[in-house]
């Protein structure tokens, strides 16, 4: 059986952000990669996944990853999301089955040279994990990404202000809706 597969099971779906919004955060991720000499990022954490590719994983006790480097974006995640990690997220994805152990690590070794630098999010790897990425990137230098991408989540872009604000005047409404029931 395959370690490895791909399904895209239908067309990528109309994202919250635009392309543009998508383009851009990834350039000031990517800016800051060569500022700080990092070849490749491996995210593990839902919200990073979700702001650099539009995908919102469950986990179901399977490790989910997204690489970004200077020229890819590929998401890996497990099986069980058949083609929905495709189809929802802003770059490609490689899907990784349960019919070996540790087919994940697999995935990252086809997808991130052993060698460099390589940014993860030290506040969202558990010990074993972090153990199996060593030996699976035993040449890389793994270092923290994850202030960085905090920082640059924390600044809003006018894309991102405009959809707050409109589930803010969403939840106004429905909290005026629910006053107005209780009187």
């Amino acid at each position: 059986m395959n370690q490895l597969i791909s399904i895209q099971n239908g067309r990528k779906q109309t994202p919250i952000f635009s392309a543009a919004e998508m383009e851009n955060r990834l350039a000031k991720l990517r800016t800051q990669m060569a500022v700080e000499n990092i070849d490749a990022v491996i995210f593990t954490s839902i919200h990073n996944i979700n702001y650099y590719n539009h995908f919102v994983y469950c986990s179901f006790g399977r490790p989910y990853g997204l690489v970004v480097t200077q020229d890819k974006l590929k998401s890996i995640t497990a099986n069980i999301d058949g083609g929905h990690p495709w189809r929802r997220g802003f770059g490609e994805n490689v899907i990784f089955t349960d019919w070996e152990k540790d087919n994940y690590f697999k995935a990252l070794q086809q997808e991130v040279t052993n060698s460099g630098r390589v940014g993860i999010e030290y506040d969202h790897i558990n010990l074993e994990n972090l153990k199996k990425l060593q030996d699976a990137l035993s040449d890389a230098e793994l270092v923290d990404i994850s202030k960085i991408t905090m920082r640059q989540r924390m600044v809003k872009s006018a894309e991102e202000i405009e959809l707050i604000r409109n589930g803010a005047q969403v939840a106004d409404i429905g909290g005026a809706a629910c006053v107005e029931a209780i009187r």
